[in-house]
């Protein structure tokens, strides 16, 4: 190895009389709203741009990708503003919010509670669906005592399958907890859509959207943004550190042959690999020969690897210093591996990887 050069949801209370403005399908990401709904928002004068072209600013992008993605969050439809001394970016469906002071952990990102704060806009909050109501136990439902509200069928299965990625496996009660927050209403039919209102979400029941559990998202995002739109204070658009860079442009070649000596996407060997990815990042100097590489940049702890760190094995086809590679989280790294295999993700520390590390690099620092 390693040679080189729901069922439907169900109405529980009946339809009940709630704001007129009108619910937007969550199944269209390209809606944009129009400036009445704008209005009807709270105010503001933001014209959205179309889907897609704002970008994410990289203090929320990782969470973004992990947690859900568009589906989720919708589309950005501001750039980061400051809001209550906090980095903030708004999203179709979302508020992200960057909590600097609990840098590497699982919320350093946190979400804003939209679907709260939809529900006061639109003076449900006093509303039947908002009373609490009393426990027990029914078929395909639960109970959350916290709120006095029941969760079932459709809407229950798309609550639990879904979460923020806090590393739990599959999708566990805290992580979905972290994403929807509790239910804050009962099922009740809005406008003609069967809604159910959580602290930072609104489910809609869409039958033959084909989406999951016939479950959607309302886009709460769009009168939260709209509110704070006219207020709003500009916060710089934070790029991505250069090991991400690597990391990304180094999966673009995910799948690439292999060939000895190679240094171009028609061919890697290993060294090779490393050399055109990180020269494509840094624009050049960076060495081709792997006694070189392993030279360069900065020493790093292999407890402490950050995606886009270089990794170095040996003892692999040969005695010494032999394979090269680039670390992407999780402990797994791409490399370009063998004949037959090309570029390839592995595991870092597995039975066969993990006994040859030699050492790790990084550069662009």
């Amino acid at each position: 190895m390693g040679g080189c050069l729901v069922a439907a949801a169900v109405t529980l209370l009946g339809p009940v009389s709630v704001a007129a403005d009108t619910l937007h399908d969550a199944n269209d990401p390209t809606y944009n709203p129009s400036s009445a709904a704008l209005a009807g928002a709270g105010g503001g004068t933001a014209t959205p741009a179309a889907p897609g072209t704002i970008p994410i600013s990289w203090e929320f992008k990782r969470f973004y990708d992990r947690s859900g993605g568009v589906p989720i969050f919708g589309y950005a439809i501001s750039m980061p503003v400051l809001e209550n001394g906090l980095r903030v970016q708004y999203f179709e469906r979302q508020r992200l919010e960057h909590h600097p002071e609990k840098a590497g952990t699982a919320y350093e990102v946190e979400l804003g509670r939209l679907g709260a704060d939809e529900a006061a806009r639109r003076g449900l909050l006093e509303t039947a669906p908002f009373a609490p109501q009393p426990g027990g136990s029914a078929p395909g439902c639960d109970y959350f005592a916290e709120t006095g509200h029941w969760l079932c069928n459709g809407f229950r299965h798309y609550w639990k399958s879904h979460g923020v990625e806090l590393g739990d496996p599959g999708v566990s009660f805290r992580e979905s907890l972290a994403l929807f927050g509790y239910p804050i209403s009962e099922e009740f039919v809005e406008n003609g859509v069967t809604v159910q209102y959580f602290e930072r979400a609104r489910f809609e029941y869409h039958p033959g959207t084909g989406a999951a559990h016939d479950t959607l998202l309302g886009l709460v995002g769009y009168p939260a943004w709209a509110a704070a739109e006219p207020t709003a204070v500009a916060a710089p658009l934070q790029a991505p550190p250069v090991g991400e860079l690597i990391k990304e442009e180094a999966l673009r070649h995910l799948g690439a042959p292999y060939v000895w000596g190679g240094t171009t996407p028609a061919g890697f060997d290993c060294s090779g690999f490393v050399y055109y990815v990180v020269n494509q990042v840094l624009g050049g100097g960076f060495p081709r020969n792997m006694d070189a590489q392993v030279a360069s940049g900065v020493p790093v702890d292999p407890k402490d690897l950050h995606p886009g760190d270089l990794v170095f094995q040996q003892n692999t086809y040969q005695w010494g210093l032999s394979h090269a590679g680039i670390y992407i989280g999780d402990g797994k790294f791409i490399h370009a591996s063998m004949p037959g295999v090309g570029v390839t993700i592995s595991d870092l520390w597995d039975g066969y990887w993990g006994p040859r590390f030699y050492a790790a690099r990084r550069v662009g620092v």
